[in-house]
C-alpha cells in the first residue's frame, strides 16, 4: 500500500567534516518525526539546534549522513515530489536587479506552470506586494523580501509548505498575516512544517509540534499533549466575598469530589477544564533551558 504521508523522517542523521581533517560535526542525531495529511507541525528549537540542516536534508539540499526521508512515498529529489513542495528559506538570496512579476514569470517557466501575469498580480495582492510589482527588489526590506518568498513557495497550490523561519524581521501586523495565510493554505489541503523561534505563532497554528536541542529530537506530541499539565484540571468558580472569578488547580482524582463539594457549598461553577501550560515552558523543560 502507498504511503501518502507528505513527509517522513527516520532515523536521520548529518555529520559535517570540520575544515583541516579535524574530525567532524554532528549537526544532527537519529531523529525521527512525521508530517501527516492536513497537519501544522512546528519545528522549533535553539540557533544551531539542527533544524535548517534538517530541512535542507528534506528538501534534497544536503545528502544525509544516516536515515531516510520521504516524501509521499518517494526520495527528496524526485521530481514529482519537488513540484508538490513550497519552500520560504530563513534568508532569502534573490538577484536585485529583478523586480516580483519577473521573479514570478520566471519560476512559474522553470515550474512549468500555465498562469499569467494577471494571475500572479493576484497573488502579489494576496502575500501584500501590491503596487511594488515592478518595483527592484534591492528596494525591499527583509520583511517585504519574506513576502516574495511566500508568493513565489503558493505560486505552484503546493501540497506540502516548508517554512523556515518565514516570520523573522516582520512586525506583530505582518506575522499576524502570515499566519492567517497559512491557515488558509492548510484549509486548501496543504500540511505545513513550520520552523519559528516565535513560540507564540506555533502555539497559536500547529497542531502538533516538535523540539530539536544540540541535534537531538527532545520531544514531540499534538498540542494538547504537549500543553496539557498532565492530569491537572482547573475550576473557575465565584467567590463569595468578592463576587470575581476565583481558579483552584486539583489533581484528576480529586476533580469529581471537589465539583461535588463546591456544589453542596452552593459555589457557581463557571468552567473546569484542562490546566495547560505555555509552549515556552514544554520548549525550556525538554531542552534544560539551555543555549547553544
Amino acid at each position: 500500500m502507498t504511503d501518502v504521508r507528505p513527509l517522513q523522517v527516520k532515523e536521520l542523521s548529518k555529520q559535517f567534516a570540520r575544515k583541516r581533517g579535524l574530525g567532524s560535526v554532528q549537526a544532527i542525531s537519529n531523529i525521527s518525526f512525521d508530517v501527516n495529511q492536513g497537519e501544522i507541525v512546528g519545528f522549533i528549537g535553539h540557533n544551531g539546534a539542527g533544524k535548517t540542516t534538517t530541512i535542507k536534508c528534506i528538501l534534497g539540499l544536503l545528502k544525509p549522513s544516516e536515515g531516510n526521508i520521504s516524501l509521499w512515498g518517494s526520495l527528496p529529489a524526485a521530481p514529482l515530489a519537488r513540484k508538490r513542495i513550497g519552500y520560504i528559506p530563513e534568508n532569502p538570496d534573490y538577484d536585485d536587479s529583478f523586480n516580483p512579476m519577473e521573479y514570478l514569470n520566471m519560476f512559474a517557466s522553470m515550474r512549468g506552470l500555465s498562469g499569467i501575469d494577471s494571475d500572479w498580480m493576484k497573488l502579489l495582492r494576496r502575500v501584500g506586494l501590491a503596487g511594488w510589482e515592478s518595483t527592484g527588489i534591492r528596494q525591499f526590506s527583509k520583511g517585504m523580501r519574506q513576502r516574495m518568498s511566500l508568493a513565489i513557495a503558493l505560486q505552484s497550490e503546493p501540497d506540502l509548505l516548508i517554512m523556515d523561519e518565514p516570520t523573522g524581521g516582520l512586525d506583530p501586523i505582518a506575522r499576524k498575516e502570515f499566519r492567517e495565510l497559512i491557515l488558509e493554505e492548510n484549509k486548501r489541503g496543504a500540511s505545513v512544517l513550520l520552523s519559528s523561534h516565535i513560540l507564540s505563532d506555533v502555539e497559536t497554528i500547529c497542531s502538533k509540534a516538535i523540539i530539536l536541542s544540540r541535534g537531538r529530537l527532545m520531544a514531540e506530541g499534538s498540542m494538547d499533549d504537549l500543553l496539557g499539565e498532565e492530569h491537572l484540571f482547573r475550576i473557575t468558580v465565584i467567590s463569595r466575598k468578592t463576587g470575581r472569578e476565583v481558579e483552584e488547580t486539583i489533581p484528576e482524582t480529586d476533580l469529581q469530589s471537589r465539583i461535588d463539594s463546591m456544589r453542596k457549598d452552593n459555589l457557581t461553577i463557571v468552567k473546569v477544564e484542562r490546566a495547560l501550560k505555555s509552549l515556552e515552558e514544554v520548549f525550556m523543560a525538554a531542552t534544560g533551558g539551555v543555549k547553544q
